[in-house]
């Protein structure tokens, strides 16, 4: 990974985080909810269009990208980690969302 992509990677998660802090503040929402819920829509989403990536597919007609599973498998771990969280430690659940 070159240092470019890691440059906005770190800009998107950031503007992810900032955006489940305001949208937990406007809808009274915990802050680990709105993150799941971040987390969840990435993985649903790579999960409806796995076939758009795969050889052949509308992202990769010529099939000269193999299938982006390491994606798949993070995006996978942060949720499993997040509802890891939200399960194990309840207390978590009282962060954010207050008026």
């Amino acid at each position: 990974m070159n240092i470019d992509t890691v440059r906005h990677v770190a800009r998107i998660g950031l503007l992810a985080l900032f955006t489940a802090f305001v949208l937990s503040l406007a809808w009274h929402i915990p802050y680990i909810y709105t993150v799941t819920g971040y987390a969840t829509w990435t993985v649903v989403g790579h999960l409806i269009t796995a076939d758009d990536d795969a050889p052949g597919g509308f992202s990769n007609p010529d099939g000269a990208r193999p299938f982006p599973w390491a994606e798949l498998a993070i995006k996978g771990l942060v949720l499993l980690i997040l509802v890891g969280l939200i399960i194990s430690v309840p207390s978590i659940r009282l962060f954010g969302g207050e008026p």
